[in-house]
């Protein structure tokens, strides 16, 4: 397991395993996640601030950046990680991670990995890669740190883990797990309702595990909230699926390896 000092999917926290500890201060907050989020990349002053208090600093708003950083710094040493994380620059600062100290970029790596295995057919492994991926998550990204930068930011955190979980569900049924995972569909579908792949999982699930009246309800369910919602039908992808299962499509049983 990689040495994760510095954790934003889920409350924002630094330090190592154990010893973990949130940032009291919204600005501290903002500015280490700001340049968590751009690791070994330098991020401007002017982004910071405008992270910070978005479109509306304060005089001496600069100035206060310095202070802050300063001040993480202190932190960083506290709990045991090298103030020299965070290098200044006369544009801005950038602090050094590589790709094993902050969750996402584990995240991202064995997110990748998992893609390698499954495009060469190990689709064991690649479920295996993914699951392990999925469990650094500790609940919504970035909550509780402040402002509309670090929202869109969440935003698109969000939708990655999103986009991972689809990917791993897809490797389960494949695998013969439908039964496995339908509960977590169930809660996906939940949360997520419009996600149209979600829902098209779901019905592949049910269908695998024998449900097969389930898995037509679940689309008589998707199309009466879309048209109620929405005033669309559902997509080409719930509409052929439906198909399939009507007419009992033997594909839709085969279970990788």
């Amino acid at each position: 397991m990689p040495k994760i000092e510095f954790c934003v999917l889920g409350p924002l926290q630094l330090g190592a395993e154990g010893r973990r500890v949130q940032l009291k201060s919204p600005r501290q907050q903002v500015v280490l996640a700001a340049l968590l989020l751009n690791a070994d990349r330098m991020v401007p002053v002017e982004s910071l601030i405008t992270a910070v208090w978005d479109e509306r600093p304060p005089d001496g708003a600069r100035h206060q950046i310095h202070n802050c950083v300063w001040m993480l710094r202190r932190r960083l040493r506290d709990v045991g990680v090298p103030a020299a994380e965070i290098t200044g620059y006369p544009a801005g600062y950038t602090i050094h991670l590589g790709e094993s100290r902050l969750d996402a970029a584990v995240f991202d790596r064995w997110l990748a990995e998992a893609r390698e295995f499954a495009a060469l057919g190990q689709t064991t492994l690649a479920a295996a890669r993914l699951r392990s991926a999925l469990s650094l998550w500790q609940g919504p990204p970035l909550s509780g740190v402040p402002g509309r930068i670090m929202q869109r930011a969440a935003v698109q955190l969000t939708e990655r883990r999103l986009s991972a979980q689809e990917e791993w569900l897809d490797l389960e049924i494949a695998l013969g797990r439908s039964a496995e995972v339908t509960a977590e569909l169930h809660r996906l579908v939940a949360e997520q309702p419009f996600r149209e792949r979600l829902r098209a999982q779901l019905m592949r699930a049910l269908y695998r595990s024998g449900r097969t009246a389930e898995a037509l309800a679940v689309y008589r369910q998707t199309r009466r909230l879309y048209i109620d919602e929405l005033g669309l039908e559902p997509g080409p992808l719930l509409r052929d699926l439906e198909e399939a299962i009507l007419r009992g499509d033997r594909n839709l049983a085969e279970v990788s390896s």
